[in-house]
């Protein structure tokens, strides 16, 4: 019987990673990137990503779960990652979905992560620093460059914490720190999702480029056309050389 409590408590306090993600349908997922991609090639670029990045982030050290939307459609996702545990997002705005998540899973486990599927940049590295954040803080983000983040970790009930009014899109973490009401909350390294053309780009060449039209780019001030090799190799994930390990720490 002590041995049964004991094994239920472990089981209890075991962390839990959530990854928020759009099932890879034509039309209905990453349609920023539609300017650059064919639907058909960001759908296949979607579930790449997605493997890569369940591959990256998965541990013996916590739990795993896809929240996925829309739940009907699960059955596409099982066709290539057949072994993971899914589970619906709630039907509402996605600063709701995430609080509900967080929320629910925290009855079960003693910490909880939530990710979104377009992130390339992110290791299990990322995830166990945020778990060892929560030691010392309630609440921690991995920021994103646009003013939002990437990845957000609590120990705490956060109902009414990220679901609110912004005044600035551009400030979301900024507002969300404030309207959280609490001195213990830490920020770690910048960590960028893909949603445009030039995100995926970035993250191909690990630098910034401008376009000068829709297969060619100035990186490095040298004109570079993109061609079937490159396309190839955004689309199946191969040859990228970003690496923001090095970003320090805000």
């Amino acid at each position: 019987m002590l041995y049964t409590f004991f094994a239920f408590k472990e089981i209890y306090m075991k962390n839990l990673l959530i990854i928020f993600t759009r099932v890879p349908i034509e039309g209905h997922t990453k349609t920023r990137l539609e300017d650059f991609l064919s639907k058909k090639d960001i759908v296949l670029f979607h579930k790449n990503l997605i493997k890569r990045l369940i591959s990256d982030v998965k541990s013996q050290e916590w739990d795993l779960e896809v929240h996925v939307t829309p739940f009907e459609k699960v059955n596409i996702l099982k066709e290539f990652l057949p072994n993971e545990r899914y589970k619906a997002q709630a039907d509402t705005n996605l600063f709701e979905k995430m609080e509900i998540a967080i929320s629910a899973a925290l009855k079960t486990h003693d910490k909880v992560a939530l990710i979104g599927s377009d992130i390339y940049d992110i290791s299990a590295k990322d995830i166990k620093n945020a778990f060892a954040a929560l030691d010392d803080n309630d609440i921690v983000f991995n920021p994103s460059s646009d003013g939002g983040y990437s990845l957000v970790a609590s120990k705490i009930n956060i109902d009414g914490k990220l679901n609110i009014d912004f005044i600035n899109k551009s400030m979301i973490l900024d507002e969300t720190i404030k309207n959280s009401n609490s001195s213990r909350i830490k920020c770690l390294r910048i960590i960028d999702d893909i949603d445009t053309k030039e995100d995926l780009l970035y993250n191909y060449f690990g630098k910034n480029v401008d376009f000068l039209s829709e297969d060619e780019i100035i990186l490095d001030g040298k004109k570079i056309r993109l061609d079937e090799k490159i396309f190839h190799d955004l689309i199946n994930i191969n040859n990228w050389r970003n690496n923001n390990e090095e970003k320090n720490n805000i």
